[in-house]
C-alpha cells in the first residue's frame, strides 16, 4: 500500500502548511492522514480548494488501497457531517471549512437560480429596450439587450466579458431595468443598492465607471430619441423648398440640427421617467466586500452574516475574478433571499489570491450564452441573431451572460487581446514569435539582466518626451496623473531582478543617468507611488498610484479620489503621512488588475519553468493596454506560459451542474 511519509519542507510551503502536518501526525499517528493534510494545506496555498489524491500529476497520490484506508479514518469524512477532514466521492480531499465552503455557495447559488421569474410582460420589454438602447444597433448590443431583458426576476446574475465590451455601461441598464420594474421583481418600490469591490482601488474605479455610465445613458436616451424627431421635423421643413415667407428660415439655420437641439432639451414622459430612475442608481460610494460586510480582525468574522443581512436590495460587485471561495460564500450568506446580486468580472483573468476560482467555475458550469425558451421567444423579434435555447439540464442557464463585442474593435491589439484569452491558435502564435509583432503587440527578446537593462532604455528612449515632463516640468497634478497613466510596466515576480522591486531600482538609476535626477534621494519630483496598504482615515487604499510633485508647499504626493458626484478629484499628502508604499515605474501585474493604460511593457521570468507563468497572468497584463503592449521575455517563456491555463483543484463547479 501506497502511504506516503510527511516529506522535507519545499522552499514555498508554509508555516502553517508543516505546522499542521505535523499537529496531525502527533495526534493521529498514522503517517497516511497527515501526508493528505499536508498536501490539501499547500493545495489551498496554491489556489486550489482540495487536493486530489488520485491524480497522477499531483505532488501526492495515493493508490486505491490507502485512498479506502483514509476514508476509514475517524477524522475523514464524506461531508454529510463534520469531520476535521473531508474525501469525496472523486477522491478530493478538503479541510473542512473549504468542503463548507463549496457546498453552502452552490447550495446558496442554485437556490437563487431556481427562483427565477419573468415578471415583464414582452410588450413592456420590448419597449423598454428601445429606450435604453435608443440610436443603438441590433448586431453589436445584442448580448447587452440580452442580459438587460434577462436580469428582471433574477436573484443571482453574473456579466463576464473582456476590456471594452460594456460590462459597466449594461450594468447601468440593469439596474435601471430593475428599477423601473422593482415591485414587478419581487423589490420595495425603492429599491436599495449597494456598489461593492474586492479592493478598494477596485471600488473607486467603479464609483467613476457608474457615473460615466449613467451620463452617457442619459445621453444615449436624449439623443436616440430626438434623432427620430429632428429627421420628422427636417422633411416637414422641406416639404416646401421655396418657403412662403423667406425671412421664415433665418440664415444659419440647420433643420436637424436644431430639431436635434429642442427635441433633447424637451424629453418626453417616457426619458423623463428614465432619467428619474437613473438617478437613484448610486454613484457616489462603493465599498470594500470588507467594509460591505462588516469585517472584525480582532476575530476574522463579519458582522453581516445569515443571522444579520444586508439590509441592500440589490448588490452589485465588480472585478469579481478577484473574489475567492470563502468571500463569496460570505456575501452569498449575507444576502436576504429576496435580493438580488449582480457579478461582474472576467473569468479569463487571475483568479483570486486565496483559494478558489469562483467566477470561473461559475460561468463554467452555465451554457455559453444559452437562454430559457420563454425568455429566447420574448428576444428574437429584439435582436439581430436569435440567442441559442436550452435543451437539457442547465441551472444557471440565463443567469450567466457575456459580452462578446469590443467596442475596441479597430485596435491593433484587439486581435492580440482576443487571441490571448483562451487557448492561442497555434499559427497565431508562431507568427507572433516568427515576426516579433502582431499589430500593437510587439515581443522583445530579454533573457538575463543586460538585456532587460537594454529592454528598460528603450522603453525610457520611447516615452522620453513624457518622462522628461513628469521629472523637470512644473505641472498641474491632474495633468501629471494623467500622463503616468500613458505607460506602465508591468511584472509576473515582485521580487529579484525581474521583479517589480529590481525594476523599480534599475529604472531610479537609469533615469538619473537619462535626466539627471538624484538617484540617491527617497522623493523627488515626478515619482510615482503605489499605496500598499489600506488608510480609511486617510482615504488610501492599496493599489492607489499617486505622484510626488514640487509646489508651493514642498513636494506634495498626489492622488486621484472620487467626489461625492462619482467625479475624479484630487488630494495631496505629505510623504511622511502616507501609509506603506513603494515606488511604481513597475508594478506587479497582480495589483494592475482593473486599471488601464495606453502602454503597456510586460516582464515575464526568463526561465520556462518558473511556476508563476500562465495564460491567465499573460492575458491579464496584455489587456491592461488601450493602444500598445510589449512583452519582454524568452520565446521558450512565453509558449510555457500560453499552453499553462489556470486549473484550480475543486467542486464548485461540478456542484452548480447538478440537476
Amino acid at each position: 500500500m501506497n502511504q506516503p511519509m510527511p516529506r522535507t519542507p519545499d522552499t514555498d510551503e508554509r508555516a502553517i502548511d508543516q505546522s499542521l502536518t505535523h499537529w496531525v501526525l502527533k495526534r493521529t499517528g498514522s503517517p497516511l492522514l497527515a501526508a493528505a493534510v499536508r498536501a490539501a494545506s499547500r493545495a489551498e496555498g496554491h489556489g486550489h480548494s482540495c487536493a486530489a489524491l488520485a491524480d497522477p500529476q499531483a505532488e501526492t497520490t495515493l493508490d486505491t488501497e490507502a485512498l479506502e484506508t483514509l476514508r476509514q479514518h475517524d477524522w475523514v469524512g464524506d461531508g454529510s457531517h463534520f469531520t476535521p477532514f473531508v474525501l469525496d466521492a472523486r477522491n478530493r480531499f478538503y479541510l473542512w471549512r473549504n468542503w463548507q465552503h463549496e457546498e453552502k455557495l452552490a447550495a446558496a447559488i442554485l437556490a437563487r437560480c431556481s427562483q427565477r421569474t419573468l415578471p415583464i410582460p414582452a410588450e413592456a420589454l420590448a419597449t423598454d429596450l428601445e429606450t435604453l438602447f435608443a440610436g443603438m444597433p441590433t448586431g453589436p448590443t445584442d448580448w447587452q439587450r440580452a442580459a438587460v431583458a434577462a436580469v428582471p426576476g433574477a436573484r443571482f446574475f453574473v456579466l463576464t466579458g473582456g476590456p471594452g465590451t460594456g460590462k459597466t455601461t449594461t450594468v447601468v441598464r440593469m439596474l435601471l431595468m430593475l428599477l423601473r420594474h422593482a415591485q414587478a421583481c419581487g423589490l420595495p418600490e425603492n429599491p436599495s443598492i449597494a456598489l461593492a469591490a474586492p479592493t478598494g482601488k477596485a471600488a473607486q474605479r467603479l464609483v467613476q465607471a457608474i457615473a460615466k455610465g449613467k451620463a452617457d445613458l442619459q445621453t444615449t436616451m436624449n439623443v436616440g430619441r430626438a434623432l427620430p424627431a429632428a429627421l420628422r421635423d427636417m422633411h416637414k421643413s422641406t416639404d416646401d423648398v421655396r418657403p412662403t415667407n423667406p425671412q421664415a428660415t433665418p440664415v444659419g439655420a440647420h433643420p436637424v440640427r436644431d430639431a436635434l437641439r429642442h427635441a433633447s432639451e424637451e424629453p418626453h414622459g417616457e426619458h423623463r421617467a428614465q432619467g428619474a430612475l437613473l438617478q437613484k442608481i448610486p454613484h457616489a460610494d462603493a465599498r470594500t466586500l470588507h467594509r460591505l460586510l462588516g469585517y472584525q480582525p480582532r476575530d476574522n468574522s463579519f458582522s453581516r452574516g445569515r443571522h444579520n443581512p444586508l439590509a441592500e436590495d440589490i448588490v452589485v460587485v465588480d472585478e469579481a475574478s478577484m473574489v475567492d471561495l470563502a468571500m463569496m460564500r460570505q456575501l452569498l450568506d449575507a444576502m436576504r433571499p429576496d435580493a438580488v446580486l449582480i457579478l461582474l468580472g472576467d473569468p479569463g483573468q487571475l483568479a483570486s489570491v486565496d483559494a478558489g476560482s469562483v467566477l470561473a467555475d461559475i460561468v463554467a458550469s452555465a451554457p455559453h450564452n444559452v437562454l430559457p425558451p420563454s425568455l429566447v421567444e420574448r428576444l428574437k423579434p429584439l435582436l439581430q441573431h436569435a440567442p441559442p435555447t436550452t435543451t437539457g439540464n442547465a441551472p444557471l442557464a440565463g443567469q450567466v451572460l457575456t459580452l462578446v463585442h469590443s467596442w475596441r474593435a479597430g485596435s491593433g491589439l484587439q486581435r492580440g487581446v482576443d487571441a490571448l484569452r483562451d487557448t492561442p491558435d497555434p499559427a497565431w502564435l508562431d507568427h507572433l514569435l516568427a515576426h516579433r509583432a502582431d499589430g500593437d503587440l510587439q515581443l522583445r527578446h530579454c533573457p538575463n539582466p543586460q538585456a532587460l537593462r537594454a529592454c528598460v532604455d528603450g522603453w525610457i528612449e520611447r516615452h522620453a518626451d513624457l518622462l522628461q515632463a513628469l521629472l523637470s516640468s512644473p505641472t498641474d497634478a491632474a495633468a501629471a496623473l494623467q500622463q503616468l497613466r500613458q505607460l506602465q510596466i508591468l511584472c509576473a515576480l515582485r521580487d529579484g531582478p525581474f521583479g517589480a522591486q529590481g525594476l523599480n531600482e534599475l529604472i531610479a538609476r537609469r533615469l538619473a543617468a537619462r535626466f539627471g535626477i538624484g538617484s540617491s534621494r527617497a522623493w523627488y519630483q515626478g515619482r510615482p507611488v503605489i499605496i500598499t496598504r489600506n488608510d480609511y482615515a486617510r482615504g488610501l487604499f492599496n493599489g492607489d498610484v499617486g505622484i510626488a510633485l514640487e509646489g508651493a508647499e514642498g513636494l506634495r504626493v498626489w492622488f486621484e479620489v472620487s467626489d461625492r458626484d462619482g467625479s475624479a478629484g484630487l488630494r495631496s499628502y505629505s510623504p511622511r503621512a502616507l501609509p506603506a508604499h513603494e515606488s511604481a515605474w513597475a508594478i506587479t501585474i497582480h495589483r494592475s488588475q482593473g486599471s488601464e493604460y495606453r502602454d503597456v511593457a510586460v516582464v515575464l521570468p526568463p526561465d520556462p519553468d518558473n511556476r508563476i507563468l500562465t495564460r491567465e497572468l499573460v492575458y491579464t497584463a496584455i489587456s491592461r493596454a488601450k493602444s500598445h503592449a510589449e512583452v519582454w521575455t524568452t520565446d521558450d517563456s512565453l509558449r510555457t506560459a500560453l499552453a499553462r491555463p489556470i486549473v484550480r483543484q475543486g467542486g464548485l463547479r461540478e456542484r452548480l451542474t447538478r440537476p
